[in-house]
Formats: C-alpha cells, structure tokens, sequence
C-alpha cells in the first residue's frame, strides 16, 4: 500500500488530521500488543468463549450485580470502538478499514477482560470513490449483525438496547467530526448513516431514530438514546445523566 508502518491507527489518524481526535485512534493496532490478551472476534459467537469472557468482567464488580447491565456495560467499549475510528477514517480521510468479525481480533484487558481495543490484520485502504455506507458495511453487515444476536441471547438483552448503544457512539462521532473538522462532513455521515430507514442495500437501518439529537444551552451536542443502556445499575459507573431516557439514569452521576 505505499504506506509508512504504523504500530497504531492513531498515528496515521493523527497525522492526516492534524491530531484533531486524539481519544479516537487507540483503538486499533496493527501490531500485537504485549500486555493484553488477544481473542479472535469470530469467537465470541461461540456461546462458551462469550460466557466465559462475562464471567471474567463481573468478577470485577460486587456479587449479584444486574448481570444484563455489567453485560450492556462490557459491550459499551467494543461497540465504541468498533464505530468511532472507523467512522473518522472514512469522513476524514476516506479509508476503508477491514472490520469483518472473522478479520479482526479483540484486545482485552487481561485482568478485567474488557475490551481495550482491536488488531487490525492491515491499515485498510482509501477508496475515494465509495460512501460511507459502504465504508461501514463491514462493521455492521459482517460483524455486529452476527455478534449482537449471540450477546442479546446470551445476556437476556434487547438487540437493540445494544444497537442503541452503537448508535449513540456513532451518532456522536459524527457530530463531532463535523465540529473538528468540515460541517459538510457531518452532514454526509448522518445522510448515509443515521437518517435514512433502511439502507441503499434494503436492510433496515438499526441506527435510525435511535438517538434524538439535542443541544445544551451553550449549542453542544447532545445525544439522547431512545433506549437505556442500565449503566447507572453497575457499581462504581453511574448513568449518563440528562441524555439518558430513565429518571434512574439520569439522576446518577456520570462514570
């Protein structure tokens, strides 16, 4: 591909954009990291290796914690990092990252086993000429369509309480890329990501009328989920204050 070696995405990420999004590209290596466990993402359709990977999160929060909302909680990190640098890669420098289930791996903390990341097996490559759509189809067609049944049978969740919790990520990413970067660009992402009901492909559109989108007082973005994630029933954590769609969640301070 003609490209300088990057350890991690983030470098490239920065580079091209100035490090406009520093908290957006540690979420993909290129290289295996030493300190984290490394678990192919296939493999957590098995109902085993998933089970056994929550077992090893609660294990970190008090016994007889809401096992849906540590479960809704854990899938917070993957699905973020899952939409968030992808959806930067694309609207900023038109990259298409290889996002398939069966292409990446999950970086987990070994001692929490949350999610700390993913090992890219390449940078992916620019394609100037496709959407956004097509950028993101991997992410969504190929990975979460056949990860988020498994953890919604396994953990007695709502699908889309967990497509919720893509969406917000997603949602806000966008907005922020518009903030940071070009206001057209905002626009092109909520057009081909979150506005329309169904997809150029026919599929539905799971993140459409997901989030309500809002401002403060002072114009900042605000996302408000149509669904409750029940972070504020993890100890420690807290709810997600004023975007959040229960009295629980919003009366709890943020993690």
């Amino acid at each position: 591909m003609n490209e300088p070696a990057f350890a991690d995405l983030g470098a490239l990420i920065a580079r091209e954009t100035q490090n406009r999004y520093p908290y957006a590209g540690s979420q993909f290596l290129l290289q295996r990291p030493q300190d984290l466990d490394v678990l192919p993402c296939a493999s957590l359709t098995d109902p085993a290796v998933l089970q056994g990977l929550m077992q090893r999160f609660a294990a970190t929060f008090p016994p007889g914690t809401d096992r849906r909302a540590l479960i809704s909680y854990w899938s917070l990190f993957y699905v973020s990092g899952l939409v968030i640098a992808p959806a930067l890669c694309w609207l900023e420098l038109r990259r298409i990252l290889p996002l398939a289930l069966t292409e990446l791996s999950l970086l987990i903390d070994p001692e929490t086993g949350l999610p700390r990341g993913f090992l890219l097996p390449h940078a992916g490559h620019v394609e100037p000429q496709a959407d956004m759509h097509a950028a993101m189809q991997t992410a969504l067609g190929d990975h979460l369509d056949l990860l988020i049944p498994v953890i919604a049978r396994e953990s007695g969740l709502s699908p889309k309480v967990l497509w919720n919790n893509a969406a917000a990520y997603l949602t806000w990413m966008i907005h922020e890329i518009g903030r940071q970067g070009a206001s057209t660009l905002d626009a092109e992402g909520m057009a081909a990501m979150i506005t329309p009901s169904h997809f150029p492909d026919g599929r539905k559109n799971p993140f459409h009328k997901a989030i309500r989108i809002d401002h403060d007082a002072d114009g900042a973005y605000l996302g408000h989920r149509r669904i409750c994630c029940l972070r504020y029933a993890v100890p420690g954590v807290g709810g997600c204050g004023a975007i959040c769609p229960v009295p629980e969640g919003r009366c709890s301070p943020r993690g």
